[in-house]
């Protein structure tokens, strides 16, 4: 026999509807999803759905968010003694799938504090691992090594690989190079040699 509706945990049924936006947005997108779809899938009425999450913007913040905390738990776990490029590759590399949604982020940056801080929230754990790389190797202290640009060339070329055309590489193949070029000790980069 069914739980009442009444007896479901909030945590549980606001998994429930994460679990649901994170499907539809997936194949939908976010445009194309609704919160009254959100709330069918997850059979919850419509109008509770709000109590759970303010906006469409709240769900799908809280849809990243998660989404980024289930991937920094895989790395903590399947990924614990490995060296940090090859963490940073396989993070960047197993978000691919979310790639759509990360440019549907782009869309509603403008429009949206939660969507502006899940997206920081994304950025800073890149750079953290950037950080990790520069740190394992010796970077960070290297006098001859701007390190905040190479966290600013990793950003953009994480944010340009999101951009939809047929041309570009993936992120991860993209700062693995970067990483590993400048890890190799070829030309030590400055900003003021650009």
């Amino acid at each position: 026999m069914p739980r009442n509706r009444q007896q479901i945990p909030r945590e549980e049924r606001a998994g429930d509807l994460l679990a649901a936006a994170t499907e539809l947005f997936l194949a939908k997108g976010y445009a194309k999803t609704t919160m009254a779809d959100i709330s069918a899938a997850a059979g919850v009425a419509r109008g509770n759905v709000y109590w759970y999450f303010d906006s469409k913007d709240d769900i799908f913040a809280a849809v990243m968010n998660r989404m980024l905390s289930r991937e920094i738990r895989t790395l903590n776990e399947e990924q614990a003694g490995a060296d940090p490029l090859s963490r940073l590759v396989r993070g960047l590399s197993d978000m691919r799938l979310y790639r759509p949604l990360h440019q549907a982020m782009h869309d509603r940056l403008p429009h949206s504090d939660a969507v502006r801080t899940a997206h920081n929230t994304f950025l800073a754990w890149i750079v953290d691992m950037i950080d990790e790389v520069m740190a394992q190797s010796g970077l960070d202290t290297d006098p001859n090594v701007d390190a905040t640009l190479i966290r600013d060339v990793a950003i953009a070329a994480f944010e340009g690989a999101n951009v939809p055309n047929d041309r570009n590489r993936p992120a991860h193949e993209m700062i693995r190079f970067l990483m590993e070029s400048i890890l190799a000790g070829r030309k030590p980069i400055k900003a003021h040699d650009l």
